[in-house]
């Protein structure tokens, strides 16, 4: 019997094939926000989801549901507990997008050092001389804090030492690693001169960084959150902006998103930012497509998923 599994363009273009010799309907919806979803896909068997909201709600009205598989390694947007009281499996895709990440965390600190943007744009507007004055600064020698220390983490790490720099980490399970030093938090936001945040948004990391951390930051120093959102008290990063109380931020990721046109983080020229798009590459989403699938594959042949994040009876 033919399975549905509900699916964004985005995703499709790289199962598509395989789904079909795998005897499994694509269901594609450009959204999927739950109203669409059961207007347009209620008798789906799985979905494959983006980082939008799954209420609750929404157990009770898919019959058919039985694997909600993200496509991404975060899953702060589905209810663990109640999936699996519903029988219904959550996966995810551990250090499938970790190097299109990591290499994106690069781009916008060297984005930061040379202020790249800012030199671009004001040439683009006729303004050679903002760039010909502005004296950017070296990565090679400067401090780097990793906050989280999982698939991208590391993947930074990695590459960070490349560029010559001093690595320092926290990660709540200490470990050993050839690309820097596990030193305590409070360390990282004394001393760095990049902090990059790579934590899940749960109940102990909400607010990592909030208003004693920005004063415990060196006012040159710059902020990276290409995690999650709620990484960061954004009343209280705004707060260290207007300040002066570090040199800029780099941001991928939002309480709320997209960024309301109204945010003042619009407002400021030293924050850098970008859609939460930071792990779009065609090779990661192939990598998470598959093993999106591959989840989902296991689970109608009456199999444990590959990487599940909860526990189906």
């Amino acid at each position: 019997m033919t399975k549905k599994v509900l699916l964004t363009p985005a995703i499709d273009q790289f199962i598509d094939q395989r789904m079909k010799d795998n005897n499994i309907e694509p269901v594609v919806l450009a959204s999927q926000k739950p109203d669409d979803i059961l207007k347009q896909a209620k008798d789906v068997d799985g979905i494959i989801l983006m980082e939008g909201a799954f209420p609750n709600s929404m157990f009770d009205q898919l019959p058919n549901l039985k694997i909600v598989a993200r496509q991404g390694v975060g899953y702060n947007n589905v209810d663990l507990d109640v999936a699996a009281q519903h029988g219904v499996w959550v996966t995810n895709t551990p250090g499938g997008n970790s190097v299109a990440v990591a290499e994106y965390v690069m781009n916008d600190l060297l984005t930061l050092a040379k202020d790249s943007y800012n030199v671009s744009h004001s040439m683009r507007e006729g303004d050679s001389e903002y760039g010909q004055n502005k004296m950017a600064i070296q990565i090679s020698g400067k401090t780097l804090g990793i906050i989280g220390y999982g698939h991208i983490g590391e993947a930074v790490a990695k590459m960070a030492a490349g560029f010559g720099m001093n690595v320092l980490i926290y990660n709540r399970t200490p470990r050993d690693t050839p690309y820097g030093k596990m030193v305590s938090k409070d360390e990282i936001f004394k001393t760095a001169d990049f902090i990059t945040l790579h934590l899940p948004a749960v109940k102990g990391t909400i607010n990592t960084v909030a208003k004693d951390e920005f004063k415990l930051m060196k006012n040159s120093a710059y902020l990276l959150n290409l995690g999650r959102g709620p990484l960061v008290n954004e009343s209280d990063l705004v707060a260290a902006l207007k300040n002066h109380e570090i040199a800029g931020a780099a941001l991928d990721v939002y309480d709320e998103e997209p960024l309301p046109m109204d945010s003042p983080l619009r407002d400021f020229k030293n924050v850098f930012l970008t859609p939460h798009c930071a792990g779009h590459s065609k090779e990661a989403w192939s990598q998470m497509a598959n093993t999106a699938l591959d989840n989902v594959m296991n689970v109608f042949n009456a199999q444990k998923p590959v990487t599940p994040v909860n526990e189906v009876k």
